[in-house]
């Protein structure tokens, strides 16, 4: 399957011009063939859910096993999509905001509190999401607590999962408000899977990777499943695979490039 190249920052413009959500114009742009694919199909509503740690490289040696993921893929795009940050805070600020993590300051969860104290209105702090609902859109978010806070009265639907050890358990309660979410027909949902990174920290075997990545496949399954006709889906991960010394023995020269290059895999397809 041909890839495209694309920048994380990327998406959430993308889905501005896609879902006509006015915002503030990010250093991102939209996605020219994300534009292209869109035309003549009834995109009315968008799901973006990150999965975390989901390298390219680590997407292309599981495609096969994620079988949901896969079908998406093959009638959709894929892109090795470069994130600006190596951890999760400022990767995903920078997915939902459409600025690099130096423009929008987001390092850890809690400096989404601190910089909106010193400005609330400051545009590189928006989500897409908020973007949405202060547009009159229906915008929901379906993350962990702590992030999911920083979202009371800036969007009015979202579900947030405690920390938990079991990580395999956490990632179920999230699909389980994602499809919840689905039924309260948003038009923009946000989501993020946790298994792969926690596994990626612990586990020492590909099994058990594999095992992660089987149980997020069957998540995004059950998101699909429950998804309208007329939904795009953008399938992110935030950075690539932590562990590298674990993970990249043996990889090819273009899988360490990957890697160093930070790239993610972005999939985006219409249900």
């Amino acid at each position: 399957m041909k890839s495209f190249e694309c920048r994380t920052i990327d998406i959430a413009p993308t889905l501005s011009k896609l879902l006509e959500i006015p915002m503030v114009p990010p250093t991102g742009r939209p996605i020219p063939e994300v534009m292209g694919f869109v035309k003549g199909k009834s995109c009315k509503r968008a799901v973006i859910i990150i999965v975390d740690s989901l390298g390219y490289s680590l997407y292309r040696h599981f495609s096969s096993i994620m079988k949901n993921t896969g079908e998406l893929a093959e009638k959709g795009l894929l892109f090795k999509c470069k994130s600006p940050a190596t951890h999760t805070s400022p990767a995903i600020a920078s997915i939902f905001t459409g600025y690099f993590p130096e423009e929008h300051g987001i390092y850890s969860t809690g400096d989404i509190y601190v910089e909106r104290t010193k400005d609330p209105e400051n545009p590189k702090l928006k989500s897409i999401m908020e973007w949405a609902y202060q547009a009159g859109k229906k915008a929901s978010a379906v993350i962990e607590s702590e992030g999911a806070e920083s979202f009371r009265g800036r969007i009015k639907d979202y579900y947030g999962v405690p920390n938990s050890e079991d990580i395999l358990d956490y990632d179920r309660k999230i699909t389980g408000y994602a499809v919840q979410s689905l039924q309260e027909k948003p038009d923009i949902l946000a989501v993020h899977l946790r298994a792969l990174d926690r596994f990626s920290h612990r586990a020492e075997s590909w099994a058990e990777m594999k095992k992660a990545a089987k149980a997020v496949d069957k998540n995004l399954g059950e998101i699909f499943s429950a998804s309208e006709k007329g939904t795009i889906f953008f399938i992110c991960g935030d950075h690539a695979v932590h562990g590298g010394e674990k993970w990249l023995k043996g990889a090819t020269k273009e899988a360490l490039e990957n890697h160093r290059n930070n790239l993610v895999a972005l999939i985006v397809g219409c249900y």
